[in-house]
């Protein structure tokens, strides 16, 4: 990708190289898991359409950029496509690292058994979802394939100081919207702390660290006119930030993916502590979120600009 001194420091052209870099990406990972969508295919999948959708965003309204919203549609309907897969992918690999306090051999042998099933259960989604996972796929490369190139505007040789100042301005103020949501919704959760770290079917904290991702992909966009000082110490705490939300997320979606399948499940007798385990690492993990957001928000730890 070119660089904004190279696109004389143009918002079309820098929107276009920004967009056109994406849709190679997406080309590349929409073909791969129409091949065989593997749990690392499907994350990546997944995190590329959240990456996409955030650029078409962030560009909205640049002039000559057109809207996209049939590519952003198309990358919305992939996503959820493989949803159920990566879903399963996070269960499995949360539920192996499980901590139960004073397992039995009844529990364990139950967490094997469980295991196998969601393992089981992978294999049986992937084969169900193979021709939809396929359709969304081709229809994804469509969309990006209509719109390549971009070419929305000539590029120019010459240079004009005055766009540096307007494009850097005009990134930062688009990154600072981001920013300004995650504290809006932060603020709104600080007077519910007890309720949102304690039930595991809240999805205030859930709301919050959607709102981080979309701050920290909006800043990666903004990363080339942005000072090193600024951007990599802001990049480490949104992605810490992220990892935490993250986890916190990952074990609500365990214990209910645990208890779904207890539901349908014999000889899990033992499974009912993994439960509890997943539940209590929910707690513990949501308040690792929550204290990580009340050290860095709502002030400018993270850095003004992003």
């Amino acid at each position: 990708m070119l660089s904004p001194a190279e696109v004389g420091w143009d918002l079309t052209l820098y929107a276009q190289e920004w967009l056109e870099e994406r849709f190679r990406l997406m080309l590349k990972l929409a073909t791969d898991v129409k091949r065989k969508p593997t749990p690392r295919v499907v994350h990546d999948l997944r995190v590329a359409c959240r990456r996409l959708r955030e650029a078409i965003e962030f560009f909205r309204g640049v002039s000559e950029v057109p809207p996209l919203p049939d590519v952003d549609r198309a990358a919305r309907r992939m996503a959820r496509a493989v949803g159920r897969l990566r879903e399963t992918d996070v269960a499995i690999k949360r539920l192996a690292r499980l901590d139960v306090p004073s397992s039995s051999l009844e529990t364990d042998r139950s967490k094997r058994k469980l295991l196998a099933l969601l393992r089981e259960k992978r294999r049986a989604v992937a084969k169900k979802r193979k021709d939809q996972i396929t359709r969304r796929a081709a229809k994804l490369q469509a969309a990006l394939e209509d719109h390549l190139p971009l070419r929305v505007k000539t590029r120019s040789t010459e240079l004009d100081p005055a766009r540096e100042a307007q494009l850097r301005a005009w990134v930062e103020a688009r990154v600072a919207q981001r920013r300004i949501e995650v504290e809006r919704l932060f603020e709104a959760t600080k007077r519910r702390k007890s309720k949102v770290v304690s039930n595991p079917e809240s999805d205030i904290l859930h709301g919050v660290r959607v709102a981080i991702k979309h701050w920290r992909y909006a800043s990666e966009i903004a990363r080339a006119v942005m000072p090193r000082v600024l951007y990599r110490p802001m990049a480490t705490k949104l992605r810490h930030l992220q990892d935490l939300g993250g986890n916190s997320q990952d074990y609500a979606d365990l214990a209910r993916v645990v208890e779904d399948e207890l539901a349908h499940a014999d000889k899990l007798k033992g499974a009912r502590f993994l439960v509890a385990a997943a539940r209590a690492s929910r707690v513990h993990t949501a308040l690792q979120f929550f204290d990580a957001l009340k050290v860095l928000l709502p002030s400018g730890g993270l850095g003004e600009a992003g």
